[in-house]
């Protein structure tokens, strides 16, 4: 593999195999990976993350901003749980304290939307 002390790329970069980077590496405009890339510490995007398929981390995926609340009172919901059934559900995958995956995603079938776990 051909290593490089310093990249600087003015437009886009397209990688089709693997990309590893032991210090630092700034993109100003797009980065598209077409196999795979592995991030041992920080990725830090200005913009949004899109993936075709997921998008996996070790402990957490975090939300820095803090929510606002809406202005008006809350409708009185439940959470709703249903028993394993539909493989690869889209939503966010967490472990439980026993080990135990669950998909977070939202129901709104009804018409109001509710906030479903389903174990995986």
């Amino acid at each position: 593999m051909p290593t490089f002390n310093s990249i600087l790329v003015t437009g886009s970069q397209t990688i089709n195999q693997d990309l590893q980077v032991n210090g630092n590496q700034t993109i100003a405009n797009s980065l598209q990976i077409n196999d795979s890339a592995s991030i041992t510490n920080n990725l830090g995007v200005g913009g949004v993350i899109e993936a075709g398929d997921s998008v996996k981390a070790a402990t957490q995926i975090m939300a820095l901003n803090q929510p606002t609340l809406p202005a008006v009172l809350p409708a009185v919901q439940q959470l709703l749980y249903y028993n394993p059934g539909v493989l690869n559900q889209p939503g966010l995958v967490l472990t439980g304290t026993s080990g135990n995956q669950y998909v977070l995603f939202v129901d709104d079938s009804g018409g109001t939307p509710n906030l479903a776990i389903q174990m995986i």
